[in-house]
């Protein structure tokens, strides 16, 4: 059997490298992903963060030993563009899957490759029959991002943080295996 492909559509998915840092902290530190950046437990998400707290982070996702986080890149160019986790914390059948791309490189099918990626080898090489993520209900980017994607909202957890002085929820989504397989027949014919 060959190994996994992390690589199609103009990007690839590789481990992080300290030449990463300053591109990561730049797109980490955009206004623009503040609430969403998904990073490890304990780090700030709306706060700025330094180089060494990106090092940090690197030096998390290169430990996890139940999932990865990946740097998204331009497949052309190794261009960092964001970064993508796939994680089984809690149970291997229902793993979880996240995106973050780098604002000024959104909309362009990026994180939609990425998610493919990532959602084609949790059905493929883990006994995953469902892949779940979540987002903030004030995140309507995120929540279009997540129906584009063949993902239906599988339900909300209320109260479940404060925005701009108004409480929000926690929005959860989920992608059946068997939905996923019959998406990949009428697209590829397997």
């Amino acid at each position: 059997m060959l190994p996994f492909d992390f690589q199609r559509e103009g990007i690839a998915l590789r481990a992080f490298e300290p030449a990463d840092v300053p591109a990561l902290w730049s797109y980490l530190n955009d206004p623009a992903l503040e609430g969403c950046r998904h990073l490890p437990d304990g780090f700030p998400d709306l706060a700025p963060l330094s180089s060494r707290r990106v090092e940090a982070a690197i030096e998390l996702w290169q430990k996890e030993e139940k999932g990865w986080t990946l740097a998204v890149t331009d497949a052309a160019t190794a261009e960092l563009l964001g970064h993508i986790h796939a994680g089984w914390e809690w149970d291997p059948h229902c793993p979880s899957a996240s995106v973050v791309i780098a604002p000024a490189k959104q909309r362009r099918g990026v994180g939609s490759a990425a998610l493919e990626i990532a959602v084609e080898y949790l059905f493929l090489e883990t006994p995953a029959h469902v892949v779940g993520g979540w987002t903030a209900s004030w995140n309507d980017a995120a929540l279009a991002f997540a129906v584009r994607n063949r993902f239906h909202e599988a339900g909300r957890r209320p109260r479940a943080g404060v925005r701009g002085g108004a409480f929000c929820s926690d929005v959860a989504f989920d992608l059946l295996r068997s939905e996923w397989e019959a998406a990949r027949r009428r697209l590829h014919g397997t």
